[in-house]
């Protein structure tokens, strides 16, 4: 059956076409402008609540929401994005601001008076008891008296309420945002033999309480033992035949956060060894360097070292392991 060209076609057949050309045409403009009132509808109710904020910001601050004016409407609506405005947690600013209210006056303040600028608006103090009066507790319950509270540090040093970062941070990450002022620990990390946190597996706080411990470093565990054990636990013991400085502090051999020797050791094992066993009188204990009539040092530096022997030196259960042979 072969389609009739418009010049010999019928007129009910016409009728039929024109009817059918002009319903997909209006299904087709209906849906093109249903899909585009949608967002410009949310965008405009968007841009309300933003103006009647920033206007609000205006009427008492002048000079700081005009300094603030290009990224305010940006930092306000990132805000939508974060764990502070689900209204369905009950412990969330949204979810305790009663209907129509504005939630950012939990941490703001009624009306706005304050926009944390430290020592402008307002001080460490009242920044941190800010977020204290929710985020206490828990991880935070030794923030009082700790290392970054007795350095005046604030809160809001490392975290922003409007970050998109699943944990509020400044920064990318938590490496990136510690060594900023822990540049040491960014060196640390660049070395050959170092705990995988430049790779992401593990995180500054996998070993350290950023907001305060009882022991010292900040250290989870309250002591460096302890928390490597956490993830080296064939280390712990109890041993029938121990290794004092290895029962000690495990950072006595180790340097935790990264070196340029194999197992992240302080120096050349020979030289960790010998740094405690300068002489022995099972074999000479000379140091490095070679003697001219030969000795365990040369033997050393020949490319041997203590633990091709002793190697079980963090503690042996053998019943014949009280050099660490075995």
């Amino acid at each position: 059956m072969s389609i009739k060209s418009p010049s010999t076609a019928s007129p009910v057949w016409s009728v039929l076409l024109a009817i059918s050309l002009a319903l997909i045409v209006s299904v087709a403009i209906g849906a093109g402008a249903a899909a585009d009132q949608k967002p410009d509808e949310l965008e405009e109710l968007l841009e309300e609540d933003v103006e009647e904020i920033i206007d609000e910001v205006r009427a008492i601050s002048p000079v700081v929401a005009e300094r603030r004016m290009e990224d305010l409407r940006e930092h306000i609506e990132r805000v939508e994005e974060t764990a502070h405005a689900v209204q369905a947690d009950p412990n969330s600013p949204a979810g305790q601001a009663t209907e129509g209210e504005q939630f950012c006056y939990a941490c703001h303040g009624d009306g706005f008076e304050h926009f944390y600028n430290i020592g402008d608006d307002i001080t460490t103090d009242q920044a941190n008891e800010t977020c204290l009066e929710c985020h206490s507790g828990g991880e935070r319950m030794h923030w009082h008296g700790g290392a970054h509270e007795f350095q005046d540090m604030a809160c809001i040093d490392c975290h922003n309420a409007h970050s998109d970062n699943e944990r509020l941070l400044r920064a990318e990450d938590q490496l990136q945002l510690c060594s900023d002022c822990h540049q040491e620990r960014r060196v640390d990390f660049h070395r050959p033999h170092h705990h995988p946190v430049r790779e992401g597996q593990v995180e500054c706080s996998d070993c350290h309480n950023p907001h305060g411990e009882v022991g010292s470093a900040q250290l989870r565990e309250g002591e460096v033992n302890e928390t490597c054990y956490q993830c080296h636990a064939e280390y712990r013991g109890p041993f029938l035949w121990e290794h004092q400085p290895v029962r000690e502090d495990c950072t006595q051999c180790h340097d935790p956060h990264g070196s340029v020797h194999p197992g992240m050791l302080e120096s050349r094992t020979a030289q960790v060894c010998q740094s405690c066993h300068v002489t022995t009188t099972a074999h000479p204990g000379d140091l490095l360097g070679a003697d001219p009539e030969g000795s365990q040092g040369e033997f050393m530096f020949g490319g041997q070292g203590c633990l091709n022997c002793h190697s079980q030196v963090h503690g042996s259960n053998h019943p014949g392991g009280a050099l660490f042979k075995r």
